[in-house]
């Protein structure tokens, strides 16, 4: 498993959720909100994650799933491996699709 998210980056997602209203993560478990994120292994997409992880421990929200297409453009397969265990490491389904073959995985 991965480790806990540091607390200097709790305080900022308490931060965030403030600025966007308190209510919104409770308004989301009320209404069964789903949430699907499509996962590049990129800065942005990577601290989405763990955003979405903080909420889903500390706030109950229903749990995310996570996609990640692979184009087929460049030879990556190390760079998705590693990408594949750790979302595997994160505990959400996700789904892992590589469109130069077709092949597609969910787990």
């Amino acid at each position: 498993m991965i480790p806990d998210i540091p607390i200097s980056v709790a305080i900022h997602f308490e931060s965030m959720l403030k600025r966007m209203g308190n209510q919104l993560p409770s308004h989301w478990v009320k209404n069964k909100t789903k949430f699907l994120l499509s996962y590049s292994g990129g800065k942005d997409s990577s601290i989405l994650l763990l955003f979405l992880q903080y909420l889903k421990k500390h706030y109950q929200i229903e749990t995310p799933h996570v996609f990640y297409l692979s184009h087929g453009i460049r030879q990556i397969e190390n760079e998705e491996k590693d990408l594949k265990l750790f979302l595997q490491d994160i505990g959400f389904p996700f789904y892992f699709v590589k469109k130069k073959s077709q092949n597609s995985q969910r787990n």
